[in-house]
């Protein structure tokens, strides 16, 4: 697994290293290593792409230009938005659907509770994702 990370780091610090024209092209590329993780994490995952690490605190709020996103196909988009905003996907097993999503997210600090609530409302989402806790705070 540790080997795994570092080719994943490595993947992105030589994205990371490439101007905005060449970075597009490796969009990819990245939603590949994004799919490959999300296969080594079925539960669920919040990865930073510049690192392509998981942050350990935060709220996690889903922008709703990325909901409804369940496959590889989809996930360039996401990748894409994600790349174009906060840098962040998630990927996360919804039992009620049994589907996989995954989502261009931002990551508010733990003590921005009603700042994360007020973004959820306005991207139209049904719940946040405590990362310290995993907690999910639903709306309803």
């Amino acid at each position: 697994m540790k080997r795994y990370i570092a080719i994943l780091a490595a993947m992105l610090l030589l994205l990371a290293s490439c101007g905005p024209v060449k970075r597009m092209g490796h969009m990819a590329s990245v939603a590949d290593a994004v799919w490959t993780y999300s296969l080594a994490h079925p539960d669920g995952f919040t990865l930073e792409l510049a690192t392509m690490t998981e942050p350990a605190r935060g709220l996690c709020v889903a922008y709703e230009a990325t909901q409804s996103s369940h496959s590889r196909s989809s996930l360039d988009a996401v990748v894409a938005h994600a790349a174009a905003h906060d840098g962040f996907v998630g990927g996360w097993m919804d039992a009620r659907d049994s589907l996989y999503y995954f989502d261009s997210v931002r990551v508010f600090p733990e003590d921005s509770l009603a700042a994360a609530l007020r973004f959820g409302r306005a991207q139209h989402q049904k719940a946040l994702f405590r990362l310290s806790t995993g907690e999910e705070i639903r709306y309803d």
